[in-house]
């Protein structure tokens, strides 16, 4: 039965007065109300406060915040090592403070120098402390400068 006759036939529909563009844009919203999923009220509300039991003659109730509890990552559980430079005196300053800017990215210039002049005092000094690949891998870049680092596993030595 299409929509014209629908009007025109003794149903609940003639009880009121429809115009066709009326009823048809009412038909598409019904039908679009019942293909449409309804979306689900969560069970718990978000934003309300949580209620505190009433006062105590001692004074107000706090609550305290429960600790976070950390989730162990591999991260965590990762040995990290010191890269060490070992101070020499054949070393150029400019030589050195470049160098270990290139080979570590995340050390800036003035880091460099405070660890080259710290390792020709004292003769070690703590670059960056990173897994043991790239502890690795920059000794390794150090040693084809003519630069002495060692690397040792953070706690101890390795």
């Amino acid at each position: 039965m299409s929509l014209l006759q629908s009007l025109t036939t003794n149903s609940p529909l003639e009880q009121t007065s429809f115009t066709p563009s009326a009823t048809s844009k009412g038909a598409l919203g019904l039908r679009a109300q019942l293909a449409s999923p309804q979306i689900a009220k969560p069970k718990v509300d978000i934003g309300q406060t949580q209620k505190t039991s009433s006062p105590s003659p001692q004074g107000p109730k706090v609550q305290t915040p429960k600790p976070k509890l950390h989730k162990k990552t591999q991260d965590d559980e990762t040995p990290m090592y010191k890269v060490i430079l070992l101070g020499d005196n054949d070393y150029e300053q400019g030589h050195v403070t470049t160098q270990i800017t290139k080979i570590i990215p995340q050390v800036q210039k003035e880091e460099a120098m405070k660890c080259y002049v710290e390792a020709q005092m004292i003769g070690t000094s703590l670059i960056i402390t990173v897994t043991e690949e790239h502890a690795e891998h920059y000794v390794q870049q150090f040693k084809r400068q003519q630069i002495y680092a060692k690397m040792e596993k953070e706690g101890g030595s390795d």
